[in-house]
């Protein structure tokens, strides 16, 4: 999973891509959890398109922009946040499994 800066993350907005975000901090339990669960999603969405996938999943420290963070209204990690056409459509504080994350995407 690629890591993102936060111009990284506003191109890739701007672009219109279609992708997961998880905001996590290198300190939190809770994120790590996340991380996993992340992984295991990209796996799944990478096998299903066989290597082309309807959504990209990255990562982005939130102390990398924290002013952003605001911004978004970020206010707990991990956050997830769903990204399509250049438009947020999902965001949930919390750890949640690659299940519930699939069916979002889906």
């Amino acid at each position: 999973m690629i890591q993102l800066t936060s111009e990284e993350l506003k191109e890739k907005i701007k672009n219109n891509e279609n992708f997961v975000v998880d905001l996590f901090a290198t300190w939190c339990g809770p994120c790590k959890i996340m991380l996993s669960n992340l992984e295991k999603v990209n796996e799944s969405l990478l096998k299903e398109s066989n290597g082309s996938p309807a959504y990209n999943v990255y990562k982005f420290n939130i102390e990398d922009d924290m002013e952003l963070m605001s911004e978004w209204g970020v206010r707990g990690v991990p956050t997830i946040k769903v990204f399509k056409d250049g438009k947020e459509t999902f965001s949930r504080a919390g750890v949640m499994s690659p299940d519930m994350v699939l069916n979002i995407l889906n």
